[in-house]
């Protein structure tokens, strides 16, 4: 089957750690084509990864008839209107999280998705890897009982502050770059959304982003997570699930190393001096590979998109909630 072929928008850092080589792994992927307005820059990554064709502008890029996709890593503030123009153009799209900066904007890219018929993803790859939809299928099984509390976190340590996670007008901030995780995870988890929010920031001044966000995240059947993120705190990333029967642990959930293997840990009821775990080991994996072979699959017509518009629009009016909650200081319904 012919390859689909990419085109990167931008030489974000994480277009060349990540996802340019994974799409160069995947068999029925390939990268043709790189874009930037530092045409220097773009020129020398192509010449990096052997990116065949390099181009000074995204118009540029979306003219060229032999890309089938674009793959979208700029600044959250300019992810709907690049993912727009390239909808348009006739191009599936890859975007990057979070897919917009709210839930309006991101029905207004589910409005032009239905009209072109494009596809179009929401770039989480954690949903991809083969842990945590084995954490799911252990709770679909049943063994942790009926699982009420999900607790998950995600922080880093980011001391750039010419980073573009601490600029406003960028669509940056803790929530938006880190804090959403854990609210996917429960999402994810679940296999529902949310109901309603209480959430607070910390801010280093009142005019600027929030550098940690935690919160109460109501679910239906009396449901919860208890998620934080942070940008300015140790590094930190896991999934904690209890059920009726039993808990599971999911460490080092967002960021895994691809090439070691990954645990969940499982403990019963009763367990209380944390001595009979059961450790289920998962074969390492590229949590991008997984993704992007998944996107080229839907494009191919082999599988259905497994996550459409509708879950990013989902997501964002979750996002949108957290952020009223924590700017109004009360409890926020989500619709």
């Amino acid at each position: 089957m012919k390859p689909v072929t990419f085109g990167i928008l931008s030489t974000a850092k994480i277009a060349q750690n990540w996802v340019i080589p994974a799409i160069q792994k995947v068999p029925l992927a390939e990268v043709t084509a790189i874009s930037s307005r530092d045409q220097a820059r773009a020129a020398a990554v192509a010449k990096s990864f052997g990116i065949p064709r390099v181009y000074d502008s995204l118009e540029e890029m979306l003219a060229d008839q032999e890309i089938e996709a674009i793959y979208i890593p700029t600044p959250n503030s300019s992810h709907v209107r690049e993912a727009i123009q390239a909808a348009r153009a006739g191009k599936h799209v890859l975007c990057e999280k979070p897919l917009g900066i709210s839930a309006q904007e991101a029905e207004e890219l589910a409005a032009v998705q239905r009209e072109t018929g494009v596809l179009i993803s929401e770039a989480f790859m954690v949903r991809y890897h083969p842990r945590w939809l084995a954490a799911r299928e252990i709770i679909r099984s049943g063994k942790l009982g009926r699982v009420t509390q999900i607790h998950a976190t995600y922080s880093v340590m980011n001391d750039n502050p010419d980073d573009i996670r601490f600029q406003k007008d960028l669509g940056g901030g803790a929530l938006m770059d880190v804090g959403l995780y854990p609210i996917t995870a429960a999402r994810f988890l679940f296999e529902a959304e949310p109901k309603a929010v209480t959430a607070t920031f910390e801010k280093e001044d009142a005019d600027g982003v929030d550098i940690a966000v935690a919160g109460l995240m109501e679910f239906p059947d009396h449901r919860n997570l208890l998620f934080s993120g942070a940008l300015k705190q140790a590094w930190a990333h896991w999934i904690m699930v209890t059920g009726t029967k039993g808990w599971m642990e999911i460490p080092i959930a967002v960021w895994p190393d691809p090439a070691l293997e990954t645990e969940i840990r499982l403990r019963g009821t009763a367990d209380l001096s944390d001595t009979a775990v059961e450790i289920i080991k998962i074969p390492p994996a590229n949590q991008y590979e997984h993704e992007i072979t998944a996107f080229a699959k839907a494009i191919r017509g082999e599988i259905s998109l497994p996550w459409s518009m509708l879950d990013a629009v989902a997501s964002m009016r979750a996002l949108d909630a957290v952020k009223a909650s924590a700017d109004n200081s009360q409890r926020i319904g989500i619709i």
